[in-house]
């Protein structure tokens, strides 16, 4: 049995020492030691507030804009409803590229033609491993070309603009006038967050939607745990199009996505048990990679029967 009075020296040493870390943090704050959680708490976000420029989809205004965008007679939301199915949250901090380009490509109903998970075939950032690493991705994000890359090597038709001089605000607001008058093709940009007053720099989000009286745009920000979706003037984005890209020494811009024509997609029959393999070259999960490595497939079939 231990001896009381040690016991009680114990208590007192143990006391005076927690009285003099005490009083050390009091003098001296910055070197007071912080549980890791508690630090890591201290230096992380929940969400950002949107700038006076943008307005909040889910506010009172948001909500007034989209009842009368979607009730104009014009109706400039037909690529809303496609996208709002699809809508998404990136799954890194730097995955706005690769996300945006899946939700677009959903969007538009294309078939990977290879799987995502059990016998699936769907889109996710994952399946994008082509023109770019995803590791390089996930470290730094996608540039515009890189962008056009992947789209183009997973079956959709694009158009590229870059925002340089001679691209034009009425031109720009021609483009997203027919592109949200449609459900077929969608309108991706590639900005600067800073000219809309927003943090961080380079980003991408398609346009879901345009109000003609406010000449407003609604974008679909798949960055949602900075930003919900929100209507901007359509200058201001222009603007933020236009800021050069210090790396290359180009302007940001936009590319348009379109599906390709219904007898150039590559549907496997619902009889298929298993997707096909994607060939191994070219790189790109293109249509031609895809119908050459089912031709491929069904050779090694015939050969085993």
């Amino acid at each position: 049995m231990e001896c009381p009075c040690t016991t009680k020296a114990h208590s007192e040493e143990a006391l005076k020492a927690t009285q003099q870390d005490q009083q050390q943090q009091a003098d001296n704050p910055q070197t007071a030691d912080t549980p890791p959680s508690i630090m890591k708490l201290q230096n992380s976000f929940h969400r950002r507030s949107l700038p006076p420029s943008c307005i909040a989809f889910s506010s009172p205004e948001g909500r007034t804009l989209f009842t009368e965008a979607i009730n104009s007679s014009t109706n400039y939301m037909q690529i809303y409803f496609p996208l709002a199915e699809q809508f998404t949250t990136q799954a890194e901090p730097a995955y706005c590229g690769l996300s945006t380009l899946a939700m677009c490509l959903n969007a538009l109903q294309i078939d990977p033609g290879r799987l995502w998970k059990g016998p699936w075939r769907w889109f996710s950032e994952e399946l994008f491993d082509c023109c770019t690493s995803l590791s390089v991705a996930k470290e730094r994000g996608i540039s515009m070309s890189e962008f056009i890359c992947l789209a183009r090597c997973n079956g959709v038709l694009t158009e590229d603009y870059r925002a340089t001089s001679d691209f034009t605000l009425k031109q720009f607001r021609e483009i997203v006038k027919h592109s949200c008058s449609t459900s077929s093709e969608i309108v991706v940009l590639n900005y600067s967050r800073k000219v809309l007053g927003q943090t961080g720099d380079g980003h991408f989000s398609p346009i879901g939607g345009y109000h003609a009286e406010r000449d407003m745009i609604l974008l679909m920000d798949v960055a949602r745990f900075k930003y919900p979706p929100h209507w901007v003037k359509l200058s201001r984005v222009f603007e933020a199009m236009r800021l050069v890209v210090k790396a290359m020494n180009k302007p940001r811009g936009l590319v348009i996505l379109r599906a390709a024509p219904a007898a150039e997609h590559f549907h496997l029959g619902e009889q298929m048990g298993a997707p096909v393999a994607p060939a191994p070259q070219p790189c790109c999960y293109s249509m031609s990679a895809v119908q050459a490595a089912r031709r491929k497939k069904d050779h090694t079939a015939t050969m085993q029967h």
